[in-house]
């Protein structure tokens, strides 16, 4: 199955099952990023001077960093900690580690980006090699999506103003996570 979804057709047809799954549940994503570590669908989302502030990304990853394959398939949760304004960028983690404590299933990592950036990651993935074939794959995916689906109504409650004027890092630029969450919640 490992080398199966190297194969960029493969991941380009499970793509295609759960993008509209992923627009109807969460929002529309702002970006794709493939490279040799990871091929993942993105909602990202910005606020004000403090640029990056979460984003949920959904694919294949290259955890044990073996070569030429995708080693994992799944969902993350990236929550930037540096940049502006650390108090309310520590509130924004300290969210997303209470509601996704019963979501992930990998003990949250720090993680850095190319850019500069640094935070935790929460995660729910598996091994490409637990899944019989593509099928079951999707049918992970698509659980993990209705799961995160479940903490929007605790984005809505806005506990302490943290969502307010954040929007998708992508246009329109005016579309705030509460609205997308007031729009998509269960």
């Amino acid at each position: 199955m490992q080398k199966k979804v190297s194969d960029r057709d493969v991941r380009r047809e499970i793509f295609k099952e759960i993008k509209p799954f992923l627009k109807e549940k969460l929002g529309k994503f702002t970006h794709q990023k493939i490279d040799d570590n990871w091929h993942f669908i993105s909602l990202g989302f910005v606020r004000d001077e403090m640029t990056y502030v979460f984003g949920i990304n959904v694919g294949f990853f290259n955890k044990e960093e073996l070569e030429d394959h995708y080693s994992h398939v799944g969902m993350n949760i990236l929550v930037r900690t540096n940049g502006e304004n650390k108090d309310l960028r520590l509130k924004y983690n300290n969210f997303f580690d209470k509601y996704l404590s019963g979501w992930i299933n990998k003990t949250p990592e720090r993680y850095t980006s190319f850019r500069g950036g640094s935070g935790f990651e929460y995660s729910r993935m598996k091994g490409v090699t637990e899944f019989k074939d593509e099928q079951q794959m999707i049918d992970f995916i698509k659980e993990s999506i209705t799961q995160i689906n479940n903490i929007y109504p605790y984005i809505i409650a806005n506990p302490e103003s943290i969502f307010s004027h954040v929007v998708r890092a992508a246009p329109p630029w005016d579309e705030t996570i509460l609205e997308i969450a007031l729009n998509l919640s269960n």
